[in-house]
C-alpha cells in the first residue's frame, strides 16, 4: 500500500512539474509574441488606415484573356495587387489583401463559384471596414482600339467619388491613352461596402499596345504606384 502511495506521489509530482513548466512556455510564447507584435505595430503602422487591396478573378476564373499573348487578366491583377499592398505598408499604411494568391476565393466546390467568391470578398470588407477599398482589374473590349486606365465609382458615394478622381488624376498625366476621367459604375464590389470603394481598370488586354506594358514589371510597378500616390492624396498623407 506504502508503495503504491509512493508512486502515486511521484507521479503527482511529476505532473506539477510538467504543468508548470508548460505554464512558463506558454507565458514566455505570449510575451515573444505581444512584443513581437508590438515592434512589428510601432514600426510599420505609422498611420490609422486599413486599405482593402482587391486583386480581382482568381483560380478557375482567369478575367479577361490577352488579345496576343494570351496571358490571363487575373494574373496581372495579383501582380500590381501585390506592388500596392508594399508600397502602401511601407509607407505605413495597414493592408488586407481580399486575395493574396493565384487562387479564387470561391473555396472547393465550382458550383456558383462566382457569386460565392464575390460574397467572400464582401465577408471580407465587411469584418475589416477599411477606410478604403480598391479592386484592381485589367479591361477588355469588342473593338480593339480602346486603350488607357479608368476608375469607376458608385456615385451614390460622394467619398468614392473622391478616392476615384484621385487615383484617375494620377493614371492621366503617367499613363497612355487614361485622360478620359472617371466613370459610374453598376458594380457588386462597389455596392458591398459603405468605405470609399472603387474599381481601377489599368487598361485594356483586348488592345495590342495596352496588352504589351501590362505585362511587363515595369509598367505594373507604374499603374501600382499611380493608385498609390492617389490614395496618399485622398488620405492626405506624407510620403
Amino acid at each position: 500500500m506504502k508503495k503504491h502511495r509512493f508512486l502515486f506521489s511521484l507521479i503527482s509530482k511529476g505532473q506539477v512539474i510538467v504543468c508548470f513548466v508548460t505554464c512558463l512556455l506558454v507565458v514566455a510564447s505570449s510575451i515573444g509574441l505581444d512584443l513581437a507584435y508590438a515592434k512589428e505595430s510601432s514600426i510599420d503602422e505609422r498611420y490609422d488606415f486599413t486599405v482593402v487591396v482587391d486583386a480581382g478573378h482568381g483560380g478557375i476564373d482567369p478575367g479577361s484573356i490577352g488579345y496576343k499573348t494570351k496571358v490571363k487578366e487575373s494574373e496581372i491583377n495579383l501582380a500590381v495587387a501585390k506592388i500596392l499592398e508594399q508600397k502602401l505598408k511601407k509607407l505605413g499604411v495597414r493592408v488586407v489583401m481580399t486575395r493574396p494568391d493565384e487562387n479564387g476565393l470561391y473555396g472547393l466546390s465550382t458550383t456558383n463559384y462566382k457569386k460565392r467568391d464575390m460574397q467572400k470578398r464582401r465577408d471580407i470588407i465587411e469584418k475589416i471596414r477599411p477606410d478604403i477599398v480598391v479592386s484592381v482589374h485589367m479591361n477588355s473590349y469588342i473593338r480593339h482600339n480602346l486603350r488607357g486606365a479608368q476608375v469607376f465609382y458608385d456615385n451614390t458615394s460622394p467619398i468614392s467619388e473622391k478616392l476615384a478622381l484621385c487615383i484617375q488624376n494620377q493614371f492621366a498625366e503617367r499613363l497612355e491613352k487614361s485622360t478620359k476621367g472617371v466613370s459610374v459604375g453598376d458594380y457588386y464590389m462597389l455596392k458591398c461596402t459603405e468605405s470609399a470603394s472603387v474599381i481601377a481598370e489599368c487598361g485594356f488586354l483586348s488592345n495590342e499596345e495596352d496588352e504589351k506594358l501590362l505585362i511587363t514589371k515595369d509598367y505594373q510597378e507604374k499603374i501600382a504606384d499611380c493608385i498609390f500616390v492617389g490614395i496618399v492624396n485622398y488620405l492626405n498623407l506624407e510620403q
